[in-house]
């Protein structure tokens, strides 16, 4: 088959409307990849994204729900799947952050973010394998953190649910490389946009990025390209590994008191 005519394929973002999400979206758009949105909120961000999107010439969708909930995720990756034919390819972006040290955070925090970065990854992980192994394969990459390797003061639940996406990743390329299905996952370390005067809001970050070996913040679009060469053909023979992207960090011990 002529490359040109072939049916385009489609990947699943959630949490895609900001960030990483929105600079993943945008690169696999431009690479003739459809996409649909999951999201539990922030429409009008997504609906200018769906709509930026299909000026690529690539079709685009945003559906709502919450990640966390198994029949709200199965009934919307059903709807995608049948509104696009298919789902390729899965994003897991979607997350929650709820800063505080341990002795200070409080059982409602820790659960939210547990639930959202870890449950969530599961269950629209696990709902969308099983598009997948319908279909004979896919690519999933599941969006942890370089704090999940790392952990420093005040994080509160964030690391520690990141730490279980990594394994997390790892039992799905297990489990499901029978059915064709490569699972990998991304970390990133501090990104921020280009244009964002993030430094003057953010001091202690800053200082925290100029000792890094690369010395500064990443770009989502930095994130997005490693996240494109997990989903295609060139990591073929790639799954259950973890492609840290945070300007060597994991190297230093630049986050020390």
């Amino acid at each position: 088959m002529n490359p040109d005519t072939r049916p385009a394929l489609t990947a699943l973002v959630t949490g895609g409307s900001k960030g990483i999400g929105r600079a993943v979206s945008l690169m696999l758009a431009r690479s003739g990849v459809n996409i649909a949105l999951l999201l539990r909120q922030d429409r009008n961000s997504a609906e200018r994204l769906v709509a930026e999107i299909r000026q690529t010439g690539r079709r685009a969708r945003a559906y709502y729900g919450d990640i966390t909930d198994r029949g709200q995720v199965g009934a919307r990756v059903a709807a995608i799947a049948a509104d696009f034919g298919a789902i390729d390819m899965l994003v897991n972006n979607a997350g929650a952050a709820a800063a505080g040290d341990l002795l200070s955070l409080d059982d409602a925090a820790w659960q939210q973010v547990v639930s959202v970065n870890l449950n969530g990854c599961f269950v629209v992980g696990t709902e969308v394998a099983k598009i997948m192994r319908a279909a004979g394969g896919g690519s999933i990459v599941n969006i942890a953190g370089a704090s999940a390797d790392r952990c420093y003061p005040g994080a509160g639940a964030f690391g520690p649910s990141k730490a279980a996406v990594v394994n997390l990743t790892r039992q799905m390329a297990v489990e499901w490389a029978d059915y064709g299905i490569r699972v990998n996952g991304v970390s990133p370390g501090p990104i921020r946009a280009a244009a964002d005067d993030w430094q003057r809001r953010e001091p202690q970050l800053a200082a925290e990025v100029a000792r890094l070996p690369l010395r500064r913040a990443g770009l989502p679009e930095e994130v997005a390209a490693a996240v494109g060469y997990l989903l295609s053909p060139d990591a073929a023979y790639t799954t259950g590994q973890m492609l840290v992207v945070d300007g060597g960090g994991l190297c230093t011990w630049y986050m020390t008191r």
